[in-house]
C-alpha cells in the first residue's frame, strides 16, 4: 500500500526524525559539554551529519501545511538534494561571508550531503510496502 494510503510520511513522529533528533540531543546535552578534550565527530561533524534528517521533515510539514507539497509522500530525492543545497549557500557563503557568522567548513557539507543520502536511503525503504509475497 503506498505511504500516502497507510497515513502517509509522520513528518515531525517519523522514527528517522526522532531517532536523529534523539541522537541531536544526547550529544548537545551530555556528549560535547562532558568530553575534556576536542573530538572532531561529537563537536563538529555528528551535528551537521543529523541537519537533514531533523530539519527536513519539519520544512515538508510546513510546505505541506502552506500547500506547497502535494502529498504525504516520504521525502523525495529532489527535495532532500535541494534544501542540501540552498543550506550549503545559507551555512558555507552567506553566513561566513555576508552575516559574519560560522565557519566556511568544507567538511561539513560533505555530512550534510551524508546525512541527507543515508535519511532518503531510509525514507525510501521504510516507506515501500510490504508485500504478501515478502511475508512469506
Amino acid at each position: 500500500m503506498p505511504a500516502e494510503k497507510r497515513g502517509g510520511f509522520g513528518y515531525w513522529r517519523d522514527p528517522v526524525f526522532l531517532l536523529c533528533l534523539g541522537i541531536y540531543f544526547v550529544n548537545r546535552e551530555w556528549i560535547k559539554p562532558n568530553l575534556h578534550a576536542y573530538s572532531p565527530l561529537f563537536h563538529g561533524h555528528l551535528n551537521d551529519t543529523l541537519l537533514v534528517p531533523v530539519a527536513l521533515p519539519i520544512f515538508l510539514l510546513v510546505y505541506r501545511w502552506l500547500g506547497l507539497r502535494p502529498d504525504d509522500a516520504p521525502p523525495r530525492f529532489w527535495e532532500m538534494a535541494l534544501h542540501v543545497i540552498v543550506w550549503t549557500i545559507f551555512f558555507k557563503w552567506f553566513g561566513p561571508s555576508v552575516l559574519h557568522r560560522g565557519v566556511a567548513d568544507m567538511a561539513d557539507i560533505a555530512c550534510y550531503a551524508g546525512g541527507g543520502l543515508a535519511a532518503w536511503l531510509l525514507w525510501r525503504s521504510w516507506g515501500k510496502p510490504v508485500r504478501m509475497t515478502e511475508l512469506s
